[in-house]
């Protein structure tokens, strides 16, 4: 089968990267602490990390972009990777709501 040429090969125009807000990571609880405790070797030893989250004022915010992204490591907004994955849609769309509330 014969290649189109560039121009006809999309013809969607370019999607520009939507622009990222990180601006609630300023207000974090996590903020300064030391990140190894977010990525804890077991999920037994994620207590610290958690107690943490118990208190942050951005804790939504933190996993829905854990969500967004699929992120596979660390404890984000008070659950670990686990947590996260056990999570149904329903309650992954819930979590992405409130966020962006």
């Amino acid at each position: 089968m014969a290649r189109k040429p560039a121009a006809e090969q999309s013809e969607r125009p370019l999607e520009r990267p939507r622009a990222e807000d990180y601006s609630w990571q300023a207000d974090g609880a996590c903020r300064g602490a030391d990140p190894e405790l977010f990525f804890p070797p077991t999920e037994e030893e994620a207590a610290v990390a958690k107690s943490y989250c118990a208190t942050c004022p951005v804790r939504v915010a933190c996993l829905a972009f854990s969500i967004e992204r699929n992120e596979r490591f660390g404890v984000w907004g008070g659950l670990t990777e686990k947590e996260r994955a056990r999570l149904t849609p329903a309650a992954r769309e819930q979590i992405l709501r409130q966020a962006a509330a």
